[in-house]
């Protein structure tokens, strides 16, 4: 009767290590996200920036120029099964376009506007690449974001499985000699970031 006992709890202790397990990677794969791109501005004029672009892979930043008070980046989406994530699989996407745009829509409406081609090097739709594939495809979109410009800002663009977001960090603790965890802590807080 006390083996049986011990082995049942062996066994119900390992149920429940795989389980937690499986709940960890569950976790993990739907909420994976990758940078796909890095920008930051340099004002020109009166709501007009030049955009550096650096995406994944290469050297030398590509710089654009663009109009507004905000910064838009859009991509083809394929957005995969939720079994597929978990298995290991990533959404697919390809950047489209990168352009300034206004807050104010009347601003939108009559200022001056400018949008670029960032897939030119491509052919085909995203969706296309994965055609042999189709019973992973969940959903084929348009995934964009876009916020606020600033100066002081680096902002990282992500790949989530479900679309694009994007994230800043200021300008000084990127470039900041402090220590990495150091400069962690002194963001966080809102305090100056040692030079």
């Amino acid at each position: 009767m006390v083996r049986i006992s011990l082995f049942a709890i062996v066994l119900l202790s390992l149920a429940l290590a795989l389980s937690i397990a499986g709940i960890v990677l569950t976790y993990t794969r739907l909420s994976a996200e990758t940078p796909v791109a890095e920008v930051t501005f340099e004002p020109v004029g009166a709501e007009e920036f030049n955009a550096y672009l650096r995406l994944p892979g290469e050297d030398i930043q590509r710089k654009y120029t663009i109009y507004g008070d905000q910064w838009r980046v859009d991509a083809q989406f394929v957005k995969l099964k939720p079994w597929a994530n978990i298995i290991g699989m990533d959404a697919r996407y390809r950047l489209d376009r990168l352009e300034g745009r206004y807050a104010d829509i009347e601003q939108q409406n009559t200022g001056p506007h400018r949008a670029y081609d960032l897939a030119s090097r491509y052919s085909g739709s995203v969706g296309a690449w994965l055609l042999p594939w189709n019973f992973l495809i969940d959903a084929q979109y348009g995934s964009s974001t876009y916020t606020d410009i600033s100066t002081s800002t680096t902002f990282t663009v992500y790949r989530a499985q479900s679309g694009l977001l994007v994230r800043e960090q200021p300008v000084r603790a990127i470039h900041s000699n402090a220590g990495g965890i150091g400069r962690l802590f002194h963001w966080l807080l809102g305090d100056q970031v040692p030079k």
